[in-house]
C-alpha cells in the first residue's frame, strides 16, 4: 500500500510546474508532429494530472482531449483551472471508455505509476482506434538490476517504478504494438533534477518533503542513484501490420 502521493504535493508542482514531468510540453510537441494528430482526433491523456496536456493539445494544436486520472485532488484543481476540458476519475487498469474511441493515447510519465503495466497496455490497445497511436515519455533504469528494491518503498512516484526499457518493449509487442520511435531524453529529467538541488539543497531534502511520509529520502535517493534513472519517449502504433 503506497502510504503518499507525491503528485498531490505542492512540492512536487513547484518544481515541475503544471505539467508535473520534465520537459514540460516539448515531447508533447514532437509526438504530436511525429503522429501527425489533428483537429479530426480525439486523444486520452492517461494520467491526466490537474489536465494541463489536454487543455494544451487543444490551445495549441486545436485537438480535443479528455483526461483521465485517479486523483480527484488533482481534477479538482485541474477543473477549476481550466474552464473548458473534461477530466474523469479512472485508472489505467480499468479505463471508463468505450472500444476504439480514441486515435491516440498519452502516458506522460505515468505508466511507471500503474501498478499492472500488462493491464493498461491491453486497456489502451481495447480503447485505440486500428493503427491508433500510444505515447509514452517515462523513467527507465539504465542500470535495472536494483529496480526491486524500489518496490519495497511506500510512495507513488513515477521514480519509484523505473522501467526496465527492454521488458516494456516486448510487453507492448505482446500487446498488439509496435514500437515506432525510441529516443532517450535523459537530459530532460537531469536538468530537473538539477532545479530540484538548488531549490531544497538535495534530492534527499525533496523527496522528505514531497512525500510527507515516513519515506526516507536519503535511503530512496542512494537507491535510485543505483538504478541510473534516464528518460525516454517511446511511441507505438496499434495493429500488427509492418509500417513503413
Amino acid at each position: 500500500m503506497k502510504c503518499c502521493n507525491a503528485y498531490e504535493s505542492k512540492h512536487m508542482r513547484d518544481v515541475t510546474g503544471i505539467t508535473l514531468r520534465p520537459g514540460k510540453f516539448i515531447l508533447t510537441d514532437k509526438a504530436v508532429e511525429f503522429c501527425k494528430f489533428s483537429s479530426e482526433d480525439f486523444i486520452m491523456d492517461l494520467g491526466s494530472g490537474m489536465g494541463a496536456t489536454v487543455n494544451y493539445l487543444y490551445e495549441k494544436h486545436g485537438i480535443n482531449a479528455v483526461g483521465v486520472d485517479p486523483s480527484q485532488k488533482l481534477i479538482d484543481i485541474g477543473m477549476d483551472k481550466y474552464k473548458n476540458i473534461n477530466l474523469v476519475k479512472g485508472r489505467g487498469e480499468e479505463i471508463p471508455f468505450s472500444n476504439e474511441s480514441f486515435n491516440g493515447v498519452f502516458a506522460e510519465c505515468t505508466m511507471s505509476l500503474m501498478d499492472d503495466v500488462d493491464l493498461v497496455i491491453e486497456e489502451v490497445s481495447r480503447v485505440l482506434k486500428e493503427d491508433g497511436w500510444f505515447v509514452i515519455t517515462d523513467v527507465y533504469a539504465k542500470n535495472p538490476k536494483f529496480t526491486d528494491r524500489l518496490n519495497e518503498l511506500s510512495i507513488n512516484s513515477c521514480m519509484r517504478g523505473l522501467h526496465n526499457l527492454e521488458l516494456l518493449q516486448k510487453a507492448l509487442a505482446k500487446g498488439g504494438f509496435k514500437i515506432m520511435l525510441l529516443e532517450d531524453c535523459s537530459d530532460m529529467l537531469k536538468a530537473l533534477m538539477v532545479k530540484i538541488i538548488f531549490s531544497y539543497g538535495s534530492m534527499s531534502v525533496f523527496w522528505n518533503k514531497a512525500t510527507e511520509c515516513s519515506l526516507d529520502g536519503e535511503e530512496f535517493h542512494k537507491i535510485l542513484k543505483l538504478c541510473k534513472p534516464g528518460y525516454f519517449i517511446m511511441i507505438a502504433r496499434k495493429g500488427e501490420e509492418n509500417y513503413e
